[in-house]
Protein backbone atom coordinates (compact mmCIF):
# COMPACT_ATOMS: atom_id res chain seq x y z
CA UNK A 1 0.00 0.00 0.00
CA UNK A 2 1.58 3.33 -1.03
CA UNK A 3 2.14 5.94 1.65
CA UNK A 4 0.13 9.15 1.68
CA UNK A 5 2.01 12.40 1.14
CA UNK A 6 1.72 15.26 3.61
CA UNK A 7 3.29 18.73 3.51
CA UNK A 8 5.03 19.22 6.86
CA UNK A 9 4.30 22.58 8.48
CA UNK A 10 7.16 23.75 10.71
CA UNK A 11 5.06 26.12 12.83
CA UNK A 12 4.44 23.39 15.39
CA UNK A 13 8.06 23.37 16.47
CA UNK A 14 8.52 25.40 19.62
CA UNK A 15 11.73 26.65 21.09
CA UNK A 16 12.53 27.98 24.48
CA UNK A 17 14.10 31.41 24.68
CA UNK A 18 17.65 31.59 25.84
CA UNK A 19 19.48 33.99 28.05
CA UNK A 20 22.63 35.75 26.95
CA UNK A 21 25.77 34.90 28.88
CA UNK A 22 26.77 37.43 31.52
CA UNK A 23 29.88 37.60 33.71
CA UNK A 24 29.41 35.71 36.99
CA UNK A 25 28.82 37.96 40.00
CA UNK A 26 29.14 35.19 42.60
CA UNK A 27 31.90 32.68 43.14
CA UNK A 28 31.44 28.92 43.36
CA UNK A 29 34.24 28.08 45.77
CA UNK A 30 34.07 24.37 44.90
CA UNK A 31 35.51 25.25 41.47
CA UNK A 32 38.60 27.17 40.43
CA UNK A 33 37.89 30.65 41.76
CA UNK A 34 39.67 32.24 38.76
CA UNK A 35 38.05 30.59 35.72
CA UNK A 36 34.99 29.00 37.40
CA UNK A 37 35.19 26.06 34.98
CA UNK A 38 35.48 22.29 35.31
CA UNK A 39 38.47 20.69 33.59
CA UNK A 40 40.37 17.40 33.98
CA UNK A 41 43.18 19.30 35.73
CA UNK A 42 43.41 18.83 39.49
CA UNK A 43 42.72 21.76 41.82
CA UNK A 44 45.37 23.19 44.14
CA UNK A 45 44.59 24.69 47.55
CA UNK A 46 47.20 26.71 49.48
CA UNK A 47 45.30 25.89 52.70
CA UNK A 48 46.51 22.29 52.36
CA UNK A 49 50.14 23.43 52.29
CA UNK A 50 52.27 22.21 55.18
CA UNK A 51 54.20 25.50 55.40
CA UNK A 52 53.40 27.87 58.25
CA UNK A 53 52.77 30.91 56.00
CA UNK A 54 49.72 29.43 54.27
CA UNK A 55 48.03 32.79 53.83
CA UNK A 56 50.94 34.35 51.97
CA UNK A 57 49.97 32.57 48.73
CA UNK A 58 46.49 34.10 48.89
CA UNK A 59 47.94 37.52 49.72
CA UNK A 60 50.44 37.45 46.81
CA UNK A 61 47.86 36.21 44.32
CA UNK A 62 45.31 38.81 45.43
CA UNK A 63 47.89 41.56 45.00
CA UNK A 64 48.71 40.37 41.49
CA UNK A 65 45.03 40.22 40.52
CA UNK A 66 44.43 43.75 41.79
CA UNK A 67 47.38 45.08 39.78
CA UNK A 68 46.20 43.26 36.61
CA UNK A 69 42.77 44.79 37.17
CA UNK A 70 44.28 48.30 37.47
CA UNK A 71 46.10 47.79 34.16
CA UNK A 72 42.84 46.65 32.55
CA UNK A 73 44.24 43.22 31.63
CA UNK A 74 41.72 40.96 33.38
CA UNK A 75 39.23 39.17 31.07
CA UNK A 76 35.76 40.69 30.78
CA UNK A 77 34.24 37.52 32.27
CA UNK A 78 36.41 37.81 35.41
CA UNK A 79 34.98 40.35 37.88
CA UNK A 80 37.43 40.89 40.70
CA UNK A 81 34.65 42.27 42.88
CA UNK A 82 33.02 38.84 43.15
CA UNK A 83 35.99 37.61 45.23
CA UNK A 84 35.38 40.26 47.92
CA UNK A 85 32.72 39.22 50.43
CA UNK A 86 33.11 42.38 52.48
CA UNK A 87 36.36 41.75 54.36
CA UNK A 88 38.77 41.95 51.43
CA UNK A 89 39.90 39.57 48.72
CA UNK A 90 42.62 37.90 50.82
CA UNK A 91 40.26 37.22 53.72
CA UNK A 92 37.59 35.79 51.40
CA UNK A 93 40.08 33.46 49.72
CA UNK A 94 41.34 32.17 53.05
CA UNK A 95 37.91 31.82 54.64
CA UNK A 96 36.60 29.75 51.71
CA UNK A 97 39.77 27.68 51.22
CA UNK A 98 39.85 28.90 47.63
CA UNK A 99 41.26 26.49 45.09
CA UNK A 100 42.63 27.08 41.60
CA UNK A 101 44.21 25.35 38.62
CA UNK A 102 47.94 25.76 38.21
CA UNK A 103 47.46 26.91 34.62
CA UNK A 104 45.15 29.70 35.82
CA UNK A 105 47.62 30.65 38.55
CA UNK A 106 50.48 30.90 36.04
CA UNK A 107 48.56 33.48 34.01
CA UNK A 108 48.83 35.95 36.88
CA UNK A 109 52.27 35.22 38.32
CA UNK A 110 55.05 37.71 39.03
CA UNK A 111 56.73 37.26 35.65
CA UNK A 112 53.56 38.01 33.68
CA UNK A 113 52.86 41.02 35.90
CA UNK A 114 56.36 42.46 35.38
CA UNK A 115 56.02 42.12 31.60
CA UNK A 116 52.63 43.82 31.65
CA UNK A 117 53.98 46.74 33.68
CA UNK A 118 56.94 47.11 31.32
CA UNK A 119 54.57 47.30 28.33
CA UNK A 120 52.52 49.86 30.25
CA UNK A 121 55.58 52.02 30.92
CA UNK A 122 56.96 51.58 27.38
CA UNK A 123 54.03 53.55 25.95
CA UNK A 124 55.01 56.58 28.01
CA UNK A 125 58.69 56.23 27.10
CA UNK A 126 57.90 56.06 23.38
CA UNK A 127 55.75 59.16 23.66
CA UNK A 128 58.54 61.10 25.36
CA UNK A 129 60.97 60.09 22.59
CA UNK A 130 58.47 61.30 20.02
CA UNK A 131 58.24 64.67 21.76
CA UNK A 132 62.05 65.01 21.84
CA UNK A 133 62.28 64.20 18.12
CA UNK A 134 59.59 66.75 17.41
CA UNK A 135 61.43 69.45 19.34
CA UNK A 136 64.68 68.72 17.46
CA UNK A 137 62.91 69.06 14.13
CA UNK A 138 61.41 72.39 15.15
CA UNK A 139 64.77 73.66 16.40
CA UNK A 140 66.40 72.90 13.03
CA UNK A 141 63.55 74.56 11.12
CA UNK A 142 63.83 77.70 13.22
CA UNK A 143 67.62 78.03 12.76
CA UNK A 144 67.91 77.22 9.07
CA UNK A 145 69.40 80.08 6.97
CA UNK A 146 67.28 82.18 4.66
CA UNK A 147 68.66 83.05 1.18
CA UNK A 148 67.60 86.00 -0.93
CA UNK A 149 67.89 86.57 -4.65
CA UNK A 150 69.76 89.65 -5.88
CA UNK A 151 70.82 90.98 -9.28
CA UNK A 152 74.18 89.18 -8.85
CA UNK A 153 72.69 85.82 -7.79
CA UNK A 154 72.21 84.38 -4.33
CA UNK A 155 73.35 86.61 -1.54
CA UNK A 156 74.91 85.44 1.66
CA UNK A 157 72.42 83.80 4.00
CA UNK A 158 70.49 85.98 6.34
CA UNK A 159 70.10 85.11 10.01
CA UNK A 160 66.58 84.09 10.91
CA UNK A 161 64.37 87.01 11.83
CA UNK A 162 62.38 87.49 14.98
CA UNK A 163 59.36 86.07 13.16
CA UNK A 164 60.57 82.56 13.92
CA UNK A 165 60.97 83.06 17.68
CA UNK A 166 58.42 85.07 19.56
CA UNK A 167 58.52 84.26 23.26
CA UNK A 168 55.42 86.24 24.08
CA UNK A 169 53.19 84.41 21.55
CA UNK A 170 54.67 81.04 22.54
CA UNK A 171 53.93 81.63 26.19
CA UNK A 172 50.35 82.66 25.35
CA UNK A 173 49.86 79.51 23.29
CA UNK A 174 51.27 77.36 26.09
CA UNK A 175 48.81 78.83 28.54
CA UNK A 176 45.85 78.04 26.28
CA UNK A 177 46.82 74.44 25.44
CA UNK A 178 44.56 71.66 26.75
CA UNK A 179 44.38 67.88 26.57
CA UNK A 180 43.16 66.68 23.17
CA UNK A 181 40.97 63.97 24.76
CA UNK A 182 39.56 65.33 28.03
CA UNK A 183 39.88 69.08 27.37
CA UNK A 184 41.45 69.69 30.78
CA UNK A 185 44.52 71.74 31.67
CA UNK A 186 47.95 70.05 31.81
CA UNK A 187 47.98 69.72 35.60
CA UNK A 188 50.81 68.12 37.52
CA UNK A 189 51.10 65.19 35.09
CA UNK A 190 51.89 67.47 32.14
CA UNK A 191 51.01 66.96 28.50
CA UNK A 192 52.67 64.94 25.74
CA UNK A 193 52.69 66.08 22.13
CA UNK A 194 51.65 63.92 19.17
CA UNK A 195 54.66 63.51 16.91
CA UNK A 196 54.01 60.46 14.69
CA UNK A 197 51.35 59.48 12.21
CA UNK A 198 51.18 56.00 13.77
CA UNK A 199 49.72 57.55 16.90
CA UNK A 200 47.15 59.46 14.85
CA UNK A 201 46.18 56.30 12.95
CA UNK A 202 45.70 54.27 16.13
CA UNK A 203 43.63 57.01 17.79
CA UNK A 204 41.40 57.16 14.71
CA UNK A 205 40.83 53.40 14.76
CA UNK A 206 39.96 53.54 18.48
CA UNK A 207 37.52 56.40 17.86
CA UNK A 208 35.79 54.37 15.14
CA UNK A 209 35.52 51.31 17.40
CA UNK A 210 34.05 53.40 20.25
CA UNK A 211 31.90 55.46 17.85
CA UNK A 212 33.07 58.58 19.69
CA UNK A 213 31.59 61.39 17.59
CA UNK A 214 33.30 64.17 19.58
CA UNK A 215 36.74 62.66 19.02
CA UNK A 216 36.00 61.95 15.34
CA UNK A 217 34.95 65.57 14.88
CA UNK A 218 38.27 66.75 16.30
CA UNK A 219 40.20 64.35 14.05
CA UNK A 220 38.34 65.54 10.95
CA UNK A 221 40.07 68.91 11.33
CA UNK A 222 43.38 67.22 10.42
CA UNK A 223 45.86 64.73 11.78
CA UNK A 224 47.08 65.10 15.35
CA UNK A 225 50.59 66.05 14.24
CA UNK A 226 49.35 68.93 12.09
CA UNK A 227 47.08 70.13 14.91
CA UNK A 228 50.00 69.91 17.35
CA UNK A 229 47.69 67.95 19.66
CA UNK A 230 48.77 67.45 23.26
CA UNK A 231 47.32 64.92 25.66
CA UNK A 232 47.60 63.30 29.07
CA UNK A 233 49.23 59.90 28.95
CA UNK A 234 46.49 58.41 31.16
CA UNK A 235 43.83 59.72 28.77
CA UNK A 236 45.53 57.97 25.85
CA UNK A 237 45.85 54.72 27.81
CA UNK A 238 42.21 54.93 28.85
CA UNK A 239 41.21 55.30 25.18
CA UNK A 240 43.27 52.26 24.20
CA UNK A 241 41.83 50.12 27.02
CA UNK A 242 38.22 51.05 26.27
CA UNK A 243 38.66 50.28 22.57
CA UNK A 244 40.33 46.94 23.39
CA UNK A 245 37.44 45.88 25.65
CA UNK A 246 34.83 46.81 23.05
CA UNK A 247 36.73 44.86 20.41
CA UNK A 248 37.00 41.81 22.65
CA UNK A 249 33.25 41.95 23.34
CA UNK A 250 32.50 42.25 19.60
CA UNK A 251 34.72 39.24 18.83
CA UNK A 252 33.05 37.24 21.59
CA UNK A 253 29.57 38.13 20.32
CA UNK A 254 30.57 37.07 16.82
CA UNK A 255 31.79 33.70 18.12
CA UNK A 256 28.52 33.30 20.06
CA UNK A 257 26.49 33.98 16.91
CA UNK A 258 28.37 31.25 15.03
CA UNK A 259 27.79 28.82 17.90
CA UNK A 260 24.07 29.66 18.05
CA UNK A 261 23.74 29.28 14.27
CA UNK A 262 25.22 25.79 14.51
CA UNK A 263 22.84 24.89 17.35
CA UNK A 264 19.78 26.12 15.40
CA UNK A 265 20.82 24.15 12.32
CA UNK A 266 21.15 21.02 14.48
CA UNK A 267 17.61 21.55 15.81
CA UNK A 268 16.36 21.92 12.22
CA UNK A 269 18.01 18.61 11.29
CA UNK A 270 16.37 16.88 14.26
CA UNK A 271 12.98 18.28 13.20
CA UNK A 272 13.39 16.83 9.68
CA UNK A 273 14.58 13.45 11.02
CA UNK A 274 11.59 13.15 13.34
CA UNK A 275 9.19 13.88 10.47
CA UNK A 276 10.98 11.28 8.31
CA UNK A 277 10.60 8.60 10.98
CA UNK A 278 6.81 8.48 10.45
CA UNK A 279 6.12 5.30 8.41
CA UNK A 280 2.62 6.32 7.36
CA UNK A 281 3.52 9.56 5.59
CA UNK A 282 6.23 10.74 3.24
CA UNK A 283 7.29 14.20 4.40
CA UNK A 284 7.74 17.04 1.91
CA UNK A 285 9.30 20.29 3.15
CA UNK A 286 9.05 23.78 1.70
CA UNK A 287 12.42 25.52 1.77
CA UNK A 288 10.74 28.87 2.55
CA UNK A 289 9.05 27.36 5.64
CA UNK A 290 12.32 25.86 6.87
CA UNK A 291 14.06 29.23 6.41
CA UNK A 292 11.31 30.96 8.39
CA UNK A 293 11.65 28.39 11.18
CA UNK A 294 15.43 28.90 11.18
CA UNK A 295 15.05 32.70 11.39
CA UNK A 296 12.48 32.65 14.20
CA UNK A 297 14.61 30.27 16.28
CA UNK A 298 17.69 32.50 15.83
CA UNK A 299 15.67 35.50 17.03
CA UNK A 300 14.49 33.56 20.07
CA UNK A 301 18.13 32.91 20.95
CA UNK A 302 18.97 36.62 20.68
CA UNK A 303 20.46 36.79 17.16
CA UNK A 304 18.64 39.10 14.76
CA UNK A 305 19.25 39.04 11.01
CA UNK A 306 19.30 42.37 9.24
CA UNK A 307 18.08 40.74 6.01
CA UNK A 308 16.64 37.43 4.85
CA UNK A 309 18.31 34.10 5.43
CA UNK A 310 20.25 32.92 2.40
CA UNK A 311 17.92 30.06 1.40
CA UNK A 312 20.30 28.63 -1.23
CA UNK A 313 23.06 28.17 1.36
CA UNK A 314 20.56 26.66 3.79
CA UNK A 315 19.42 24.21 1.09
CA UNK A 316 23.01 23.23 0.32
CA UNK A 317 23.71 22.60 4.02
CA UNK A 318 20.62 20.41 4.32
CA UNK A 319 21.43 18.43 1.17
CA UNK A 320 24.99 17.94 2.41
CA UNK A 321 23.66 16.58 5.71
CA UNK A 322 21.00 14.38 4.06
CA UNK A 323 22.61 12.71 1.00
CA UNK A 324 19.33 10.83 0.29
CA UNK A 325 17.35 14.08 -0.04
CA UNK A 326 16.73 16.03 -3.24
CA UNK A 327 15.32 19.44 -4.09
CA UNK A 328 12.53 19.96 -6.65
CA UNK A 329 11.28 23.27 -8.04
CA UNK A 330 7.56 23.90 -8.24
CA UNK A 331 6.99 27.35 -9.73
CA UNK A 332 8.49 29.75 -7.16
CA UNK A 333 8.68 27.16 -4.36
CA UNK A 334 11.49 24.70 -3.66
CA UNK A 335 10.33 21.37 -2.21
CA UNK A 336 12.64 19.00 -0.34
CA UNK A 337 11.87 15.27 -0.25
CA UNK A 338 13.73 12.00 0.30
CA UNK A 339 14.75 9.91 -2.72
CA UNK A 340 13.07 6.71 -1.47
CA UNK A 341 9.71 8.49 -1.49
CA UNK A 342 9.93 9.64 -5.12
CA UNK A 343 8.98 6.21 -6.47
CA UNK A 344 5.75 6.16 -4.47
CA UNK A 345 4.99 9.70 -5.59
CA UNK A 346 5.41 8.81 -9.29
CA UNK A 347 3.32 5.65 -8.92
CA UNK A 348 0.52 7.58 -7.27
CA UNK A 349 0.66 10.26 -9.97
CA UNK A 350 0.33 7.58 -12.69
CA UNK A 351 -2.59 6.01 -10.81
CA UNK A 352 -4.35 9.38 -10.67
CA UNK A 353 -3.78 9.83 -14.42
CA UNK A 354 -5.45 6.43 -15.17
CA UNK A 355 -8.44 7.35 -13.01
CA UNK A 356 -8.72 10.71 -14.78
CA UNK A 357 -8.62 9.03 -18.21
CA UNK A 358 -11.39 6.62 -17.18
CA UNK A 359 -13.58 9.52 -16.08
CA UNK A 360 -13.06 11.27 -19.42
CA UNK A 361 -14.03 8.08 -21.34
CA UNK A 362 -17.18 7.65 -19.26
CA UNK A 363 -18.25 11.22 -19.93
CA UNK A 364 -17.56 10.82 -23.66
CA UNK A 365 -19.75 7.66 -23.80
CA UNK A 366 -22.73 9.59 -22.46
CA UNK A 367 -22.59 12.10 -25.29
Amino acid sequence: MPKSFKLVEPHGAEAAPSTSAQPATETDWSLCFICQETTPESLTSPSQNTRQDKGSSYSILAGHLRRFNELGLLPISFLLSRLDEGSGVEASLGANNARYYKTCRLRYNKTKLDRAEKRHLKIGADEEEEVVARKRTRYKSRHRPLYTWTAHGISAFQVYSGLWLRPSSTETKHQEVKCFFCGEAPGSAGLHEAATFQLDSRVRSCALILDDMDLLTQLNAGDMVAQEAKYHRNCLLNLYNRARKIKEMADKNKDDEHAIAGLVFAELVVFIEEAHMDDETSPVFKLADLAQLYTSRMEQLGVKHEGRVHTTRLKQRLLAHFPNMCAQHQLRDVLLAFNEDLGDALAKACELDRDLNAVHLARAAKL
